[in-house]
């Protein structure tokens, strides 16, 4: 069943996780993490490809955790779908129980931040996606100092 949802904590948030899963009790231990790990995130979750590219159009989002392997597709089917959001600075994180070593063709590619095997835990991707969201903050940070170097 293609599913999305909305949770927050109604507070001011600093950024918006997608989380596309498609095992409704694994997505629910997720969710729950993630409210604790990271509180200031908003969290959007959903079941499959399908029920992703409507959410993905619907607002900004800064980062995805996608499981590689959903029902009706893959994680890399879902980034090759939504390429626009990911030059646009979404950042994608795939979730998966399969080994690094099996995860290299998905790793090297450019549209792939980072990878979480769900044997490492919940806080392993907290931290990720703390990292991932970190660098881009210090990026851009480093962008609009140089335009200003460059200005003066």
């Amino acid at each position: 069943m293609q599913q999305a949802n909305w949770h927050s904590n109604r507070s001011g948030k600093s950024g918006v996780i997608l989380l596309v899963e498609d095992h409704d009790l694994y997505r629910e231990v997720v969710r729950a993490a993630l409210a604790r790990y990271l509180p200031e995130y908003e969290l959007l979750e959903a079941d499959c490809v399908a029920a992703a590219l409507p959410v993905l159009h619907s607002r900004p989002i800064d980062v995805m955790v996608v499981d590689m392997t959903l029902p009706d597709g893959s994680a890399i089917d879902l980034v090759e779908q939504c390429g626009g959001f990911i030059q646009q600075g979404t950042k994608v994180i795939v979730l998966s129980s399969h080994s690094r070593a099996d995860m290299l063709p998905v790793l090297s590619r450019s549209d792939v931040h980072g990878y979480v095997s769900k044997e490492q835990g919940l806080k392993k991707l907290a931290e990720t996606i703390t990292s991932i969201s970190t660098t881009e903050v210090t990026e851009s940070n480093a962008s609009k100092e140089m335009t200003l170097e460059k200005a003066l």
